[in-house]
């Protein structure tokens, strides 16, 4: 059912099965697969956010995703080529972005956190976890398929994946020791009053 022309569109308005099953091939022709698919609103504007990843990564070796700015651009202009042929899944104007997760991605599934074992990653919890914390900050690592488990401060927390709120990887620069400064110039030494 179509919505009348006075009322605000909303997630409803939206097909995202068919979304997915138009832009899937074009995903298939440049190799990236369908991470997230988003439909939201921000200061009355409307924008479809396409969030994608090379196919076949498996591993955690590339949170971002492997995928490129180009990458990006490609695959936004031919998606958009699409979705313009497919005018009715989206029954009104709208923005669309194109992205690789980054690399602070969301978690949104209990394969996502196996995937990135040994990550650092942010967890807010609906409930506190056992030992009353609910927002948790350490390495993801190995937890039964219904839970999540973190090392934080050297301690093991599980969780209910379903009291996940919210979960991202933590992105860290290494940290490089400092260099000493040089004192003066090497080989020379300064005396007072002689010039």
């Amino acid at each position: 059912m179509q919505q009348a022309s006075n009322e605000e569109p909303s997630k409803k308005t939206v097909d995202f099965d068919r979304i997915r099953a138009a832009v899937g091939p074009v995903l298939a022709t440049h190799g990236v697969v369908f991470v997230d698919l988003e439909w939201f609103t921000d200061q009355g504007s409307w924008t479809l956010r396409l969030t994608i990843e090379r196919e076949g990564l498996s591993d955690s070796s590339d949170p971002a995703g492997g995928v490129s700015l180009d990458d990006c651009v490609e695959v936004s202009r031919d998606v958009s080529t699409v979705l313009d042929a497919h005018e009715d899944a989206i029954p009104h104007h709208y923005s669309l972005e194109v992205s690789s997760p980054g690399l602070e991605r969301r978690l949104k599934s209990v394969s996502d956190f196996r995937r990135f074992r040994g990550k650092l990653a942010r967890v807010k919890l609906a409930r506190p976890a056992p030992d009353g914390q609910s927002l948790l900050r350490g390495e993801l690592v190995e937890a039964p398929d219904d839970k999540v488990a973190v090392i934080v401060d050297g301690k093991r927390i599980e969780a209910p994946f379903a009291d996940v709120v919210e979960a991202r990887l933590v992105f860290e620069l290494a940290t490089q020791p400092k260099k000493q400064k040089k004192s003066g110039r090497a080989g020379k030494s300064k005396q007072s009053g002689n010039r």
